[in-house]
């Protein structure tokens, strides 16, 4: 009786182990960084290949935010396939990621998505001698157009009532730009810098192209196929934050990325010098009434040091020797030397905005700077104003617009 109560006990655990050693093999086998399998697609500036090297800003930037979680990342890895290929794969293969895609409403459920890596801007090209004039829908149905199969230049086309008719669908994008130049084509649908880069890697002279039409604006992102865990997409996430963060020389490493490819861009703001001015004035009058009261305020984001409305609308405040006492914007940064740092560039905007709120009082400075609103580098012009607190020190309130 006691051994075949031991038996049992025996046969109990054995099934019992049975049961738990496929649940510990898949915990022990969970995906990890270094198991990821990046695709993506030729477009410049943001994903190709030259002199047999996989580069661009999104390229770029997923290796810094690999480094991020200590992942060595080997470009020569990365497959740069045809979009409809590329997107089939991410979609239905585990571990595979593709870059650099659009969050439109149709996709978001079959992936998860990291981002952003860049705004794009997905407009109709024309040869400027064909004085071709689009002032809405209805004009573009009368023309032929290149597109790539399944991008969102393709899908914005038809949802705008386009005839896939009037559509030249290609599986890559090298075919559309012989077309555009032999005549077969009236229009290329693409995303703006991409094509232009595209026209002139293919030899020809992007000066003789224009924008005739804007199909849509967006931000690029990385798609991971819909089985890569959640913790593996969020460290990656927070990964990729951090090469946005300003270090000791006063950039980003996402700055300096973009500044390496890109034009500095004019953003879409609707801040005012009118607005920055009224509010430095209200600040510097707050802080001569409570100073400490109101830098508190100011770094916690309060309104009205922080816009409700308008997010690139904010405060911040230096002390005489450069460092950053105060800001709306980026309370994080708050007590640290901002002294001999510049902008992208090497402009050392902070020290001359110290220096001529010394020497004048108040005035603009320009400089080169990430919209806190969307990604992407641009020009930034900065109000400033001196000004003595209730505590007998000198203040340099400052509030910023994209230009």
């Amino acid at each position: 009786m006691l051994i075949s109560e031991w038996l049992k006990y025996v046969l109990l655990i054995f099934f019992v182990s049975l049961s738990i050693i496929p649940a510990s093999m898949a915990l022990a086998q969970e995906l990890s960084a270094g198991d990821l399998v990046f695709v993506t697609e030729d477009l410049p500036p943001f994903n190709y290949e030259e002199d047999g090297v996989v580069q661009g800003i999104s390229v770029d930037l997923l290796e810094k935010t690999m480094e991020g979680m200590d992942v060595d990342l080997n470009k020569s890895e990365i497959q740069i396939l045809p979009w409809t290929e590329g997107y089939r794969r991410a979609f239905a293969e585990k571990n595979v990621v593709i870059f650099s895609t659009v969050p439109l409403p149709e996709r978001v459920p079959s992936f998860k998505w990291a981002g952003p890596i860049i705004p794009i801007k997905d407009v109709l090209l024309a040869e400027k001698d064909e004085d071709i004039v689009i002032t809405n829908p209805e004009d573009i149905g009368s023309y032929r157009i290149g597109v790539v199969n399944g991008t969102a230049p393709m899908d914005a086309l038809l949802t705008l009532g386009v005839a896939p008719v009037n559509l030249v669908v290609e599986e890559g994008s090298k075919p559309l730009v012989e077309m555009m130049e032999n005549g077969t084509l009236d229009l290329l649908a693409y995303e703006e810098i991409g094509g232009m880069r595209l026209i002139e890697k293919a030899g020809y002279d992007s000066d003789n192209y224009e924008t005739v039409y804007v199909l849509g604006k967006y931000e690029l992102y990385y798609a991971f196929n819909k089985e890569t865990p959640d913790s593996l997409v969020r460290a990656f996430q927070a990964a990729l934050n951090d090469t946005k963060v300003v270090g000791g020389d006063g950039t980003s490493q996402y700055q300096r990325i973009l500044y390496n490819y890109l034009p500095i861009r004019h953003a879409e703001s609707n801040v005012s010098n009118e607005n920055v001015i009224e509010l430095v004035e209200m600040t510097a009058m707050d802080i001569a009434k409570d100073a400490g009261g109101t830098l508190d305020n100011i770094n916690a984001g309060d309104s009205p040091y922080k816009d409700e409305e308008k997010a690139d609308l904010y405060v911040f405040v230096y002390d005489t020797n450069v460092t950053l006492i105060a800001d709306a914007g980026s309370p994080y940064l708050a007590g640290q030397s901002m002294k001999g740092r510049g902008d992208v560039s090497g402009k050392m905007f902070r020290d001359e905005i110290v220096a001529g709120a010394l020497e004048k009082g108040s005035g603009f400075v320009d400089y080169i700077f990430t919209d806190l609103t969307m990604s992407g580098l641009y020009h930034k012009a900065t109000y400033y104003m001196l000004v003595v607190g209730s505590d007998g020190q000198e203040y340099v309130v400052c509030s910023g617009r994209y230009e």
